[in-house]
């Protein structure tokens, strides 16, 4: 029996990371891409129209940054998981990022295998 795919959404101001995350998830049987902001403002809104399952969150955006929209996200839908993914290396992201609701946080030099169980482990 074939589990149902896990729903993402892609957050990133950077355009050029956006197309590769979601040539990454459209390569995989496993999750599917279901929409992609720009901003945390945007990722609010799409959450409220799309209801992912996980949303894949950049932090330094213009508009609203990652961790203000994580915590609306998690707030007012607790069942959409966020995974923060971030070129950040402030020593104080991580802690951040788990007051707010993040399920993980993990650098961009992550491999793509990092990346795909920290989006299983958002929906576990």
């Amino acid at each position: 029996m074939h589990q149902s795919l896990i729903r993402v959404l892609i957050v990133d101001d950077h355009e050029i990371l956006r197309l590769g995350l979601a040539i990454f998830l459209e390569a995989r049987d496993d999750l599917e891409l279901v929409g992609q902001a720009a901003n945390g403002q945007e990722a609010v809104e799409l959450c409220a129209q799309l209801q992912p399952d996980v949303v894949v969150m950049d932090i330094a955006m213009p508009v609203m940054d990652g961790l203000t929209a994580t915590a609306i996200i998690t707030d007012q839908y607790p069942g959409i998981g966020v995974v923060i993914l971030t070129s950040s290396l402030g020593g104080e992201g991580e802690p951040a990022a788990r007051r707010v609701g993040a399920s993980s946080y993990l650098r961009k030099t992550v491999t793509a295998d990092e990346i795909a169980s920290a989006i299983h482990a958002a929906v576990a």
